[in-house]
């Protein structure tokens, strides 16, 4: 008996130690990660998934998270998980929830929230069994905004990451005109379609090599009608089944994605550089020929960076050419007064020579 109690004390210690390992304890399996574009609404996904309202205020967080907000504003501020009973029912398994930012809206920004939400779930969360992407149900194009958040995250977990990724279609509604309204649409809009739609556009746009299966959980279901409570049940029954038969999303290598992203951040603030230089210089040269052009317009002469109307070019030239004829004038008299008085000198020599030539003879 005493043999049995020491076995029985040394399998509970190294069950706790294993739990403390994968955090177990405080973060209870399975453990899902909402992800999507700002205003999707994940925050009132995850709440729902926890068993509060959908529109809960995020209690004394300071963060964000969350908190849901009527507006498409991005609230949810840092990668943050939270535990309870599966839609708050007490006979379900307790789940982790990890509530993320949206991506895509500001640029300076965008390398902080990764950083945290990199290390979040490699060194807290450690390992996730679900990633729900998050579309709304009009999104029947791939925004280049979720695009790029996609790509995002597949640079970061590497491509297998989509084996543990299921779709959800938010703000899909099972009321009688929200219905209505799919079946009205040409060609028609159903779960099916939706599905096979949502994966052709990961496959062409992201080569996803997986074919994701997809929930309809609408977080703002008419409790009151049964139909609407059912199809509920239904979803979010398969999000917990999907959840726990998924083997679990190792994050320790996240930290190697994470140098690429810084890479691509610096190489495109150099593009972004380079475009701000061509841009300069297309600004410095535009103003050069619009300079160049008004001086042609206005006959504009310039000499040793002065600048001269027509008119004002005109009369210094004439100016000019009026002093340099007075000038002329000057040196024409000055010359030949000149000649003048040296003719009377040799004159007067010659006066003086015969004279003295008389004299003698």
């Amino acid at each position: 008996m005493i043999n049995l109690i020491c076995v029985l004390s040394i399998l509970l210690s190294i069950n706790a130690v294993l739990s403390d390992l994968v955090n177990e304890s405080k973060y209870p399996s399975p453990r899902v990660v909402i992800v999507g574009a700002t205003g999707v609404g994940k925050s009132s996904l995850a709440n729902v998934l926890l068993g509060r309202d959908k529109n809960y205020n995020g209690g004394n967080r300071t963060d964000g998270c969350f908190k849901v907000l009527s507006t498409s504003e991005s609230v949810t501020k840092a990668t943050c998980p939270d535990k309870a009973n599966y839609l708050g029912d007490k006979s379900r398994p307790e789940i982790t929830v990890i509530d993320t930012p949206g991506f895509g809206v500001d640029r300076e920004e965008e390398l902080q929230t990764i950083e945290n939400l990199v290390d979040t779930l490699k060194n807290e969360i450690k390992y996730v069994h679900l990633f729900v992407i998050c579309f709304k149900q009009q999104d029947i194009r791939m925004t280049a905004q979720l695009q790029g958040m996609l790509l995002l995250f597949q640079k970061m977990f590497g491509v297998h990451f989509w084996r543990n990724a299921v779709l959800e279609a938010t703000h899909w509604s099972y009321g009688e005109d929200a219905i209505r309204r799919r079946n009205d649409t040409r060609p028609q809009l159903t779960e099916e379609s939706w599905t096979k739609g949502r994966n052709d556009n990961l496959n062409k746009s992201l080569q996803v090599p997986y074919s994701l299966d997809s929930v309809f959980i609408d977080t703002y279901f008419n409790p009151r009608n049964q139909h609407e409570v059912e199809l509920f049940q239904t979803n979010t029954a398969k999000l917990l089944e999907l959840a726990q038969s998924k083997e679990p999303f190792h994050c320790k290598d996240i930290e190697i994605a994470l140098t690429e992203i810084q890479k691509l951040t610096q190489d495109n603030q150099q593009i972004k550089e380079q475009n701000d230089k061509l841009k300069r210089e297309k600004s410095e040269l535009a103003t050069t020929l619009e300079t160049k052009k008004e001086l042609e317009k206005n006959q504009i002469f310039c000499v040793r960076n002065r600048c001269f109307s027509l008119t004002e070019f005109l009369l210094l030239g004439a100016s000019g050419f009026i002093f340099g004829a007075i000038v002329g004038v000057i040196f024409y008299k000055c010359c030949c007064q000149t000649n003048k008085s040296s003719d009377e000198e040799d004159s007067e020599e010659e006066r003086v020579s015969i004279k003295e030539k008389s004299d003698n003879v």
